[in-house]
């Protein structure tokens, strides 16, 4: 190979790594992701990097819930914008790390996926009604143990103790 040849050759591979980097830097700024709920009531956005960046409120989300059930899944949609935003960055990667123990390291991370909630149906209004018209069983009352009888020890060991000063 010539050194015009190797020239060559080098700056096609320069040229090729400065291509994938540019695809690397903007598949990484569109990593962000935003999610929202299901009835679109709250709406959550995180950065490549996982740190909140959005969080959006109907009037209507704040209405009908307690502040543990809105709490509860704000922090459901941030844990399922994180790793939407890491399984984006891998995908962002990928043309540069392949199959290589980078590419290992930044998949190793992707926080696991949010199980999907089996919503248990609700009970009928008559069912409901039912069971709040039914005289409440009060628990039954505790057993009690007999009392134990008074236990004398002195007598077990006698009179010959170590502890007396003499």
């Amino acid at each position: 190979m010539t050194p015009e040849e190797w020239l060559a050759n080098f700056e096609t591979k320069i040229a090729d790594v400065r291509e994938k980097a540019e695809e690397f830097r903007a598949g990484l700024e569109a990593s962000g992701t935003t999610v929202a709920s299901p009835d679109g009531t709250i709406r959550v956005g995180v950065a490549p990097n996982g740190s909140l960046t959005e969080l959006q409120l109907t009037d209507s989300a704040l209405t009908g819930k307690s502040g543990a059930k809105l709490a509860e899944e704000i922090l459901k949609l941030a844990r399922k914008a994180q790793r939407g935003a890491a399984v984006n960055v891998a995908a962002a990667f990928a043309p540069l790390g392949g199959d290589t123990e980078a590419m290992h390291m930044v998949t190793g991370y992707l926080p696991p996926e949010e199980p999907e909630e089996q919503v248990a149906p609700e009970p009928s209004r008559e069912r409901r009604l039912w069971q709040h018209d039914e005289p409440e069983t009060p628990p039954p009352p505790p057993v009690r143990r007999p009392p134990r009888p008074p236990r004398d020890d002195d007598d077990d060991f006698g009179d010959n103790t170590f502890l007396r000063r003499d």
